[in-house]
């Protein structure tokens, strides 16, 4: 169900979707279900789920193409921009099986023009069947817009069940936009998710991440910083707690001059809980003027919990400049009973200097007070009684 506040969501012909699905199938028949052999899949337990308790075979290469047949009521997208935007997405794709899958199988595309103002669809899912979905945000020329993913699952039963989805996030020429993506999972979720950034000459992209629940996630981001003077900059926090693992890959591609990428990621663990975290900053031969960071902060309340950081560089050009850096650790045990001597009792210590590590990342977001206030309860939420 999506909830908008202005009229955003257009309605893509079938036929045009349903041409761009078939320019996939030669690319989806030779992907096949990823192994732990695989370096974007060795950290996570792919080999361990049971599919038949999730209702989906792997094995099976279906794609659902609609009836063209069925009258359209609501607006549709000029053929000019699907165009060159399935030509965009099909070039960029991922070659990834669930990146695929999740455009294949969704019954049909969520099409967002995100012009000045605010657009905040919701996607509530309920139940344990499986779920894919295929989203495009588009943002046009010299425009600026904010957008605000709010997706959340609840089931009744006690088995695992599957989510897969795309997202597609494409802006044009001198347009800004800033994206937060807040996902609260019920604890019995499996997660495949793309995240395509691809961003044109002048543009400014920031994008915000903040998962919260599930059993197992996986997500592929990849940005593509396509036109001269491109900026993209992604940060976030994963608060995971009990048996939860969440594994993140990210990836910058630097493909024009003067171009500048920042990834900035927190990630609290407690419980059980593991957390997984690989950047990847991408700069081919002879470009110019490229600034590229990446960090990975994490912080374990448990020794129990395990959280993991793999920065790399694929730097091929010289005039660059690059960084990249990465902290696992406790709490300060100085700060800590610093805290103690000041009265704190070790719940109001320990609370205090959690938020201090996330906080920063939430009080930079350009979005309400009351939406920072949420992201912050959630985490509290998730790990308060951690040990």
């Amino acid at each position: 169900m999506n909830s908008l506040l202005n009229k955003q969501q257009f309605t893509i012909d079938p036929k045009k979707r349903n041409q761009f699905c078939r320019s996939l199938i030669q690319t989806w028949e030779t992907l096949s279900l990823p192994t732990e052999k695989e370096e974007s899949y060795r950290k996570f337990p792919i080999s361990a789920l049971d599919w038949k308790e999730l209702g989906f075979d792997p094995q099976e290469k279906k794609t659902k193409i609609e009836d063209s047949s069925n009258s359209v009521e609501k607006d549709l997208v000029s053929e000019t921009i699907l165009d060159e935007i399935f030509a965009l997405i099909q070039q960029y794709l991922p070659k990834d099986y669930f990146s695929y899958l999740s455009v294949l199988q969704s019954p049909g595309i969520e099409f967002f023009i995100c012009e000045d103002g605010l657009v905040t669809p919701i996607d509530s899912s309920l139940g344990d069947e499986p779920k894919f979905s295929f989203r495009i945000f588009y943002v046009p020329k010299g425009k600026f817009s904010q957008i605000h993913l709010k997706t959340q699952s609840n089931h009744k039963s006690d088995s695992l069940h599957l989510q897969t989805g795309i997202d597609v996030f494409i802006s044009d020429k001198d347009s800004q936009v800033e994206i937060l993506d807040e996902e609260n999972y019920d604890e019995d979720l499996v997660q495949f998710r793309t995240v395509l950034l691809l961003s044109k000459d002048n543009t400014s992209v920031k994008y915000h991440h903040f998962p919260f629940g599930g059993f197992r996630s996986k997500l592929l981001l990849h940005s593509h910083l396509l036109g001269k003077g491109a900026e993209v900059t992604v940060d976030g926090v994963s608060a995971l707690g009990k048996r939860n693992l969440k594994d993140l890959d990210m990836e910058m591609h630097h493909l024009a001059d003067h171009t500048t990428s920042k990834i900035t990621y927190k990630a609290i663990v407690t419980d059980r809980s593991h957390h997984v975290f690989t950047g990847n900053l991408i700069i081919p031969p002879n470009l110019k003027k490229v600034v590229a960071h990446q960090e990975s902060f994490n912080l374990s309340l448990n020794k129990k919990a395990r959280a993991e950081a793999n920065p790399k560089l694929e730097v091929l050009a010289e005039d660059v400049s690059c960084t990249h850096g990465a902290t696992v650790g406790d709490i300060d045990e100085e700060q800590y009973f610093y805290l103690l001597s000041r009265g704190l009792t070790p719940e109001e210590s320990k609370s205090l200097l959690v938020t201090a590590f996330y906080g920063e990342t939430i009080h930079s977001i350009g979005f309400q007070e009351d939406v920072k206030l949420d992201l912050e309860s959630s985490i509290h939420t998730i790990l308060v009684g951690g040990k």
